[in-house]
């Protein structure tokens, strides 16, 4: 299963499913529901085949930090990166999330390969 750089499970993702089997209506209902007065998504923003394909969303994944890092290290996910757990994980996965658990489990499991 690929995993984001974050620890999110592409496949589990709505915004990967939506885009993997072309809904056109769940992606406009996601644009809704991830809206702000802020930040307006449309249809458009909601495709996305995971962070390390050649089209993320730009809306989406344009300013995300753990994926810029991610790609400037060249690591599969943060668990891979020397710094793991950071300041930037810090920020935004707090201690309870499932994304920084399935990134502990991943560390221990890289750790034990080496």
């Amino acid at each position: 299963m690929e995993f984001a750089y974050c620890g999110l499970k592409c496949r589990e993702c709505p915004v990967y499913r939506a885009t993997v089997s072309k809904d056109s209506e769940k992606q406009i209902a996601l644009a809704v529901e991830y809206s702000t007065d802020d930040c307006q998504f449309t249809k458009e923003d909601m495709i996305c085949l995971g962070c390390h394909s050649d089209m993320p969303s730009e809306n989406m994944c344009r300013d995300c930090e753990i994926r810029t890092c991610g790609i400037e290290k060249a690591c599969k996910n943060c668990a891979e990166c020397d710094s793991f757990p950071c300041s930037v994980l810090d920020k935004y996965l707090d201690d309870s999330s499932v994304q920084r658990n399935n990134l502990m489990q991943l560390a221990a499991a890289y750790k034990k390969a080496k």
